[in-house]
């Protein structure tokens, strides 16, 4: 099923516009919402750490929280997640405070880890201590060899596009979808954040036990390193980025044995890693 639209990442604002042909004009417009979330974590014995502050676009809180507490090697699988306080029926954080309930067991030490760290929406977090984590944790991971048409990949972003709702009508917004090898879109997620939008879609897929299979990520900013470690713990193997990647992120997938492609346009795209998937 794909994720729920809440309709709260938009907002009303009074605009003063101006042409060469008509001058000044008042008007209304729509914008895109930007808000901190507190991620926190409480334990069985009631104890409650606080994680991360981040900048985020609301909508799909309840899948964020998870993808970023997943990608961070708090939590390892859906048996660490026992609930949520303060998230509404759509997975909202109205307070913009939400608590993800976990086993007094967990693969970290909560009191060693509780950071209060700082993660705005452009650029993910900052001051990441060591980007050999990555390679740590995906070390015993088995790459699939699967394949997908060169033709289902041009098509990605197309329908990636028809269904983000908020950028639509603001033009402001960063989308990640996940797909199969066929083309059937999954789950898309949008927000002011492109990490932010990779992390929903992480958390999707580890709340309904898709991580480490088959899939492709869609991506619609830049393919950065971090956008490749999310996509690597999730366990997939195929990413596509309309936009250009960094020179980290293709080592990160040839050392990782991902596939990544680029610029992918209506009739083009550029392989940097692992083309033998794209047939």
């Amino acid at each position: 099923m794909i994720p729920r639209d809440n309709g709260k990442g938009l907002i009303t604002r009074t605009v003063k516009r101006y042409t060469l042909a008509s001058g000044h004009s008042v008007s209304k417009d729509l914008v895109t919402v930007e808000e901190p979330l507190e991620i926190k974590v409480k334990n069985k014995s009631m104890q409650t750490f606080l994680i991360a502050y981040i900048m985020r676009t609301p909508g799909m809180d309840d899948y964020h929280a998870v993808g970023f507490l997943y990608s961070e090697g708090i939590i390892q699988s859906k048996s660490d997640i026992l609930g949520f306080e303060g998230v509404d029926s759509n997975g909202v954080s109205a307070s913009n405070s939400l608590t993800v309930l976990v086993p007094d067991r967990l693969p970290v030490d909560l009191s060693t880890i509780q950071r209060k760290f700082f993660v705005n929406s452009s650029c993910g977090i900052c001051g990441k201590a060591n980007i050999n984590d990555i390679f740590l944790r995906t070390s015993g991971m088995q790459r699939s060899e699967c394949t997908v048409q060169a033709e289902t990949i041009l098509l990605l972003p197309a329908i990636m596009r028809s269904r983000q709702n908020i950028f639509s009508v603001t033009g402001g917004i960063h989308a990640a979808a996940l797909f199969t090898l066929q083309g059937k879109l999954i789950a898309v997620a949008e927000d002011i954040g492109r990490h932010n939008a990779v992390d929903k879609i992480v958390g999707y897929m580890l709340m309904n036990g898709l991580v480490n299979h088959d899939f492709v990520l869609q991506v619609s900013g830049r393919a950065g390193f971090e956008i490749i470690q999310k996509a690597a713990f999730a366990g997939i193997p195929i990413i596509s980025s309309i936009s250009a990647p960094s020179s980290l992120a293709i080592e990160t997938c040839e050392a990782l044995g991902l596939t990544l492609a680029c610029f992918v346009r209506e009739d083009r795209f550029s392989v940097y890693s692992h083309g033998q998937r794209i047939i």
